[in-house]
C-alpha cells in the first residue's frame, strides 16, 4: 500500500474520548518541532508528547504522512474561516477594504505555528495549488457586478489571476520564521500594502504607481 493510500485509509474518530485523542496526537506535533526540531518528528516521539500509546496513534493514523495530511486539513478548515469572516465583515466594504482583511487574516493564520507549517507545506505540496484556487474562488465572488464599474473585464481577469498567487506568496513570506531583516509584524504590514497597492493599479483599468 503506497504513502498516500494509506493516509486515506486511517480511521476516523467517532467517539468524544477518540476525538480527543486524535486531537492530542495534532497538537503534539509542535511539542516535537519545538523539543527536538523538525528533522526529529517521529510517530513514537509524536506519541510520547501526546500522552497516548503508539498503538491507539497507529489507530488513527498509519504513518507520519497521515498526520501531516490531517494537520493540513485542519490548516485549509482554518483559512476556511479567514475567507468567511471576511466576507461577512466586509460585505458593504469596498473591494480594496475587503482584501485589506483578507490579507491581514492570512498572514495571521500562517504566522501561527509557522515552522510547522513549513513542513506541511512540504509534505503535502498539493496544498499551495488548491489555497490559490480557494482565493480565486473567493475573489471572485466578492468583485460583484456593482463593482465593475471600478473593474473593466480586463482588469478582472488580471486580479482573479495575480492576486491568489501574490496573496498566497505574501501570506507565506511574512510567516517565515527565518526573517531577519524585517520583523514579523513589519511584514505582514508590508504584504498588506503591497496588496492594496496593487490592487489600486487595477481601479478602472488603470495603472496608478
Amino acid at each position: 500500500m503506497k504513502a498516500n493510500e494509506r493516509s486515506l485509509a486511517r480511521r476516523e474518530p467517532k467517539q468524544e474520548r477518540s476525538r480527543h485523542s486524535v486531537e492530542a496526537i495534532l497538537e503534539a506535533v509542535q511539542r516535537v518541532v519545538n523539543r527536538h526540531g523538525a528533522k526529529a518528528i517521529t510517530t513514537n516521539r509524536i506519541a510520547e508528547a501526546a500522552g497516548v500509546s503508539i498503538g491507539s496513534l497507529y489507530q488513527y493514523f498509519p504513518d507520519k504522512q497521515a498526520i501531516f495530511a490531517a494537520l493540513h486539513d485542519r490548516h485549509v478548515d482554518d483559512v476556511r474561516r479567514v475567507m468567511t469572516r471576511a466576507i461577512a465583515d466586509c460585505a458593504t466594504a469596498s473591494f480594496k477594504d475587503f482584501t485589506r482583511e483578507l490579507m491581514e487574516g492570512l498572514a495571521d493564520v500562517h504566522a501561527k505555528d509557522a515552522d510547522l507549517h513549513d513542513i506541511i507545506a512540504t509534505a503535502v505540496p498539493e496544498g499551495a495549488p488548491g489555497f490559490k484556487s480557494a482565493l480565486q474562488a473567493t475573489l471572485g465572488k466578492v468583485i460583484s457586478p456593482s463593482r465593475q464599474e471600478r473593474y473593466t473585464p480586463e482588469a478582472t481577469q488580471r486580479i482573479l489571476f495575480i492576486l491568489p498567487h501574490l496573496m498566497e506568496a505574501l501570506a507565506h513570506g511574512a510567516a517565515d520564521r527565518r526573517l531577519s531583516v524585517i520583523s514579523r509584524h513589519d511584514a505582514k504590514g508590508e504584504a498588506i500594502r503591497t496588496v492594496l497597492a496593487y490592487v489600486n493599479s487595477c481601479e478602472n483599468g488603470r495603472l496608478s504607481f
